[in-house]
């Protein structure tokens, strides 16, 4: 409800160039202060006096004020200072990019108040293993031990073969072992290790050891060892670093609710059918091992939501959009783009060529923090949108941004993400810039800019750059947040949108395997219509219409698992990897049709033409039942099967033994 929503805005002691005259239009009740802490206490009583619920927060004041002065209400930061009036010299763009903000900010909160991410309970003890190639690591172990919550000792110390200074004699020299990998989740590691010494003159078997938690202090990473929650990777060992490290230790001990990021609709996932396993693309792209393939059922996946960090991958990867993100949703990001690109608002008409800019939570999300401390100055036309990890953007993300008004799409993220290779984030960056250049609006509207710890100050200016230099999009949005909101459902809505502004229909597109698309070519002279295309496809790419007694086939549904080509009883049926870009693909189209054949008794249609001419010639051709077909009874299989019983038990008592 509109009347419930407030907003506290601060200029920072007059220091803003802000009119806060065009802000305050945009939520019902508004305070404007020019010091935080004089006024908040202010503001708090006017919010309970009015019932409101909803507050969005413009001030870049500790989080904590705030949160002490508003009692159970639901708080929205957004960092205006920081993200609008700092960072960009166009005032006029700034004010209208901060009502953006804003009302970005409300519409996805009105999607969020109605659903509650679901959470699992989570233990965590103070049990922690330390690998290191530095002695400091011995003392990180002491300054564990020495905190309140490793009083009960729980550290586990393993030496690194390349840690020096050790005394042959030293009991720490028998611990020297050579970390193999890691496996497992936070509260329950499981560390490979291989002895590297000797003991009574024996070689040590490989060995393993469990862990809540997990140090690892050396000069590199050691292969098969990814970053994830509760492993701790350091490179460095001075004094502040090792006592960030402990905050951090102690900061993952105790009970949590730890939120489900992916939910999984199993009635339209195409991991396989009929003892067929297909697809698996989501086990392949997730780094950390958190989905595999049930035991029970294998052709159907379950997800490890203890193991999971969030990172978004599966949801990418999964063509038939089976699994998705809780938060944020596919509608989330939807409504704050359609939001973010509306231009009914007349105070919007300040930014042009608006550019939506995807970015991670880790370095994409600090570089635009920095750019507004410093401040580093960009275009107000980068309009941001957070993800957890660019590898959760997909084709239908990157491609509807740009159907919905956007002139160009960025992605900001980390030089060396730490959730690991980003494979198929290229994968839908090559796909999406291939179907832009397709319909001739220019490949070169998506870029990837990554940075890392120093180099955030190039980042922002390659932003920039990309932004300043976009040329106007010569389409007109067309639709907005969608119903559904799947990823061929919204491509579906892209592409019409497309080739009807567009007027080109660019036709086939070759793929290959890694592209979840495919054609499917059916001989339609040996199609008997059996239905087993359709009754296993997972997305009802095939449909069999009984009016009619025609197979139909819609190609943008098609996500190539191939299960139809497989089940295919006259293997009659081919895939090709490729997508059709015109309209016919975006539609249900024919591919095999047939004549209905009448009783000979009753004259009920009862079967198609083919399938009875199928039928025959296999039972025919069969010298054990010749004899069956044989007499007045050569015309049984012309029947109905009501007729065709009776006449076979007419048979029976004429004396005939089937």
């Amino acid at each position: 409800k509109e009347n419930r929503w407030g907003a506290f805005l601060c200029n920072c002691s007059s220091s803003l160039d802000e009119d806060f005259e065009k802000i305050v239009k945009i939520a019902p009740f508004v305070e404007v202060a020019s010091e935080t802490h004089m006024k908040i206490q202010e503001f708090a009583k006017k919010v309970d006096k009015k019932g409101l619920e909803n507050i969005i927060v413009g001030c870049s004041c500790e989080n904590s004020l705030i949160e002490d002065s508003f009692k159970n209400k639901n708080l929205h930061f957004l960092d205006l200072k920081g993200q609008c009036f700092s960072p960009h010299d166009n005032i006029e763009g700034a004010h209208s990019k901060a009502i953006k903000l804003i009302q970005a900010e409300i519409e996805v909160s009105k999607i969020k108040s109605k659903y509650t991410v679901p959470v699992n309970p989570l233990k965590v003890r103070n049990s922690v293993l330390i690998y290191t190639d530095y002695s400091e690591g011995l003392k990180l172990a002491s300054m564990l031990e020495g905190t309140e919550k490793f009083s009960a000792v729980g550290v586990t110390i393993c030496i690194s073969p390349e840690l020096d200074n050790l005394e042959d004699d030293s009991p720490l020299f028998q611990q020297r072992s050579k970390l193999i990998g890691v496996e497992g989740r936070l509260g329950n590691f499981q560390i490979k290790l291989q002895q590297v010494s000797k003991i009574n003159g024996e070689d040590q078997k490989d060995f393993t050891l469990k862990s809540e938690q997990i140090v690892i202090i050396t000069k590199q990473t050691p292969t098969g060892v990814k970053k994830r929650t509760g492993i701790h990777l350091l490179s460095s060992i001075n004094k502040e670093v090792l006592q960030n490290t402990v905050n951090n230790i102690q900061g993952l001990i105790g009970n949590f609710h730890k939120p489900v990021h992916v939910k999984y609709e199993k009635t339209i996932c195409a991991g396989g059918d009929k003892g067929i396993e297909t697809c698996g693309r989501c086990i392949s792209f997730c780094p950390y091992d958190a989905i595999s393939r049930q035991k029970e059922i294998s052709n159907r996946i379950i997800v490890d939501h203890y193991s999971c960090e969030g990172c978004g991958a599966c949801v990418s990867a999964c063509p038939t959009s089976a699994l998705e993100f809780t938060e944020p949703s596919p509608k989330e990001i939807y409504s704050r783009m359609a939001t973010l690109l509306s231009s009914s608002n007349k105070n919007n008409e300040n930014i042009s060529k608006p550019v939506i800019v995807f970015h991670c939570e880790e370095m994409g999300k600090s570089a635009l923090q920095i750019a507004g401390k410093i401040p580093l100055r960009y275009s107000p036309s980068v309009l941001p949108v957070e993800v957890p990890c660019l590898r959760y953007v997909s084709e239908s993300n990157m491609l509807a941004a740009i159907s919905l008004g956007a002139a160009g799409v960025g992605l900001l993220g980390c030089e060396n993400c730490p959730n690991g290779e980003r494979e198929l984030l290229y994968q839908k960056y090559e796909f999406s810039q291939n179907i832009l250049e397709k319909f001739g609006l220019g490949k070169d509207r998506i870029r990837i800019v990554t940075t890392e710890s120093g180099s955030e100050g190039e980042s922002i200016r390659t932003l920039d750059e990309f932004a300043s230099n976009m040329t106007e999009l010569p389409l007109n949005p067309s639709w907005n947040i969608p119903r559904q909101t799947g990823n061929r459902e919204i491509l579906s809505e892209i592409l019409s949108d497309f080739i009807n502004q567009t007027g080109i229909e660019p036709g086939s597109v070759k793929l290959d395997s890694k592209h979840a698309f495919a054609f499917v070519e059916v001989n339609e002279s040996g199609c008997t219509l059996c239905r087993s295309c359709a009754n296993v496809c997972p997305t009802n790419a095939f449909k069999f219409e009984e009016d009619g007694y025609a197979l139909k086939f819609k190609h943008i549904n098609c996500v190539g698992c191939g299960l139809c080509e497989k089940v295919c009883p006259e293997n009659v049926i081919t895939l090709k990897e490729e997508i059709f870009l015109e309209k016919l693909a975006l539609d249900y189209v024919t591919v095999a049709e047939d004549d209905m054949v009448a009783c000979l008794k009753c004259n009920k249609p009862y079967i198609n033409r083919r399938a009875l001419e199928a039928v025959e010639s296999k039972l025919f051709n069969i010298d054990s039942l010749k004899s069956t077909f044989s007499g007045d009874r050569k015309n049984i299989l012309k029947m109905c099967p009501d007729c065709r019983t009776i006449d076979a038990v007419r048979e029976v008592e004429k004396g005939w033994v089937p």
